[in-house]
């Protein structure tokens, strides 16, 4: 679903000409931002990678905080991997939106049966595109596509 959201805030960008106020900005280290999304796909070695991705991720994030919408970007991220933390790197899914929306579930993911709070953090929010793709999210996945947009969409007030 963070496709989507980066596509629709992206085209929102281009067509209200914000894009140049993106690619103006003074990053740090952004060519490193593909590195903790591609240790998070190596099926081997979970147990040393995930945390290491996401602790590389959110050094980005810091280091990148002057930048709009980063610091929701890194609430967000900070509450999924609190909560993958306590389910042994995994986001716990509710079963019941599983079976109802035929979802697959990956490597990533721990199906729970009943709702507690360690899965209050995890992905229980149903989500129904229009065109009938559906999608669980978890508050932490909010904050992320919140922080998507503003960092797409916000024109920094000093310029």
């Amino acid at each position: 679903m963070i496709v989507y959201i980066f596509l629709i805030a992206f085209l929102i960008s281009i067509f209200t000409k914000r894009i140049k106020h993106v690619i103006e900005r003074n990053y740090r280290y952004f060519y490193l931002f593909p590195i903790p999304f591609i240790l998070q796909m190596i099926p081997s070695y979970r147990e040393i990678l995930m945390p290491l991705s996401f602790a590389f991720l959110l050094v980005l994030l810091i280091l990148n905080k002057h930048i709009p919408g980063f610091s929701l970007i890194s609430i967000g991220t900070i509450l999924n991997s609190f909560v993958m933390m306590i389910n042994n790197w995994k986001m716990p899914v509710l079963s019941c939106w599983v079976e109802k929306f035929n979802l697959p579930v990956g490597m990533r993911h721990l199906v729970v049966d009943s709702f507690s709070w360690k899965l209050f953090l995890g992905d229980w929010i149903p989500v129904m595109l229009p065109w009938r793709e559906y999608y669980v999210i978890s508050i932490g996945d909010i904050f992320v596509y919140v922080g998507v947009f503003y960092f797409l969409l916000k024109i920094n007030s000093n310029r």
